[in-house]
Parts: structure tokens; C-alpha cells; sequence
């Protein structure tokens, strides 16, 4: 399936002063740090024409390299500051961002933002700030997906291998928000052939899309790509949810 062909996109059609406000269109992915947003985020974006992401491929470490609309600009502001309020100020350093790129709001047909912005307080808080936005949400089912994300993230942040946490056992139950704009994805779905095109027929939906473009090929070669011990871990994982 290829993508519609979108004239208003071409650089003939480029307007100037035309900036993403909070009351157009916009697809969130947040996620604890570890959760393979990026690997989701990479999926979504091939739907798309234009979106301002970019990508460029898996590593050696199995880590997704790639860059969403706002450059990971959330992520970095909420890392320095402790928090992201969604300002005046925001929105300019947006548009700036995207002119340091050679792009322009009205020449991208999806804006997507891919954070780590996944606490309730934060969804409810996009949600009431961008009255169109969808957002998915990659949440730990329980507590062994809890300590999965938790070994992913300190292998590609940290290069370490760390399979102590498996045995933590403190209760844990996922906090999720329920509403119409809110797709709730349990971490590790991804991963289970039968469990991948469930949960890919369900994002296509949520997000009006016509049909799927990504085969589980891709995500046997991410899988690849991980720790011998991190694969056998997330293929076992996934067969259990």
C-alpha cells in the first residue's frame, strides 16, 4: 500500500508564517524511557508523507535512531527544567526548530511528538492543551514488562546489562488514562508475530489510517539487534501477554 499522493504538500504550495498551533491535528507517543517508542514512532511515520521526523535505521546496540517532529526538543526541555508547559514560548521554539531544518508547518501533513511524557497528569495535560491530538500511550502491563523496559533502557542509555531487576517484586499496577483519544498499548505487544498485527490493526484505527505497511520482518530485525539475553527476554515476554 502506498501513500495518497498530498499536492499541498509539494514546495510550490510552501506559506509562509503558517505555524503549528494547538488546535491542529497531532499524534503523541509517550512512553517510559526504554519502551520502544521509537520503534512504534518509526512504524507511524511511514504512514505519513511528511512529518518532520526522521530516520535513521537500528544500531549495534538495538537502539532506533530517530528524530520526531520537535527534534526531542519535550524531552530535552522536561530533562533541564522538570517540567513542559505548552506557552506561547513552546510553540515558537517549535516553529523555530522546524525552520532550522528547512521545514515549514504548512508543508508537513502529520506532526508527531514522541516523549517521555507518560504520567497521567502530563496525558490529561495534552490533552486538554491540544483538543485534536491523539495519543498512545506504551504502558508496562505488569511488573515483569515494568523491569523489561527497565533493562532495555539501561542497555541503550547506559551500555550496561543489568538483569538484577528481574527479580524485583514490588506490587505494581498501571495507571492509565481512559479516553477516546487515548490508545493504551501494553509494552511487549510489539514483539509476538499474531500479537504485533492485533495491536498495529488497532493504532491503524485509532488513527483513521487504511492499511498496514510495516511487516513483522522489521521487528524480528530490531529484535536482532538486542542483547542475545534482552531478545530471549522480550520474545518470551510477548508470548505471555
Amino acid at each position: 500500500m502506498l501513500c495518497n499522493r498530498n499536492d499541498n504538500l509539494e514546495s510550490r504550495n510552501f506559506v509562509d508564517n503558517v505555524n503549528f498551533s494547538a488546535a491542529d491535528p497531532c499524534i503523541w507517543v509517550v512512553y517510559p524511557g526504554g519502551a520502544s517508542g521509537d520503534l512504534l514512532i518509526s512504524i507511524i511515520d511511514k504512514h505519513y508523507l511528511r512529518t518532520g521526523c526522521e530516520y535513521y535505521g537500528i544500531d549495534d546496540s538495538g537502539r532506533v535512531k530517530l528524530y520526531t517532529t520537535d527534534y526531542e526538543t519535550i524531552d530535552n526541555n522536561h530533562q533541564i527544567t522538570g517540567q513542559t508547559l505548552f506557552n506561547d514560548q513552546w510553540f515558537f521554539d517549535l516553529a523555530e526548530k522546524l525552520g532550522e531544518r528547512n521545514l515549514n508547518y504548512s508543508l508537513l501533513d502529520q506532526v508527531i511528538f514522541g516523549c517521555h511524557l507518560y504520567p497521567p497528569s502530563y496525558i490529561n495535560n495534552i490533552l486538554k492543551t491540544f483538543p485534536q491530538s491523539k495519543i498512545i500511550n506504551i504502558y508496562p502491563k505488569d511488573k515483569k514488562g515494568l523491569n523489561l523496559i527497565k533493562i532495555l533502557g539501561s542497555y541503550k542509555n547506559k551500555n550496561l546489562l543489568d538483569l538484577s531487576v528481574l527479580n524485583e517484586s514490588d506490587d505494581y499496577q498501571p495507571n492509565l488514562v481512559e479516553h477516546e483519544r487515548v490508545l493504551n498499548v501494553p509494552f511487549g505487544s510489539l514483539f509476538n508475530d499474531i500479537l504485533y498485527h492485533k495491536q498495529y490493526n488497532m493504532i491503524l484505527n485509532f488513527l483513521e489510517l487504511p492499511g498496514q505497511l510495516i511487516s513483522f520482518d522489521y521487528i524480528k530485525f530490531y529484535l536482532s539487534k538486542q542483547h542475545p539475553e534482552i531478545k530471549n527476554l522480550l520474545t518470551e515476554y510477548s508470548e505471555s501477554l
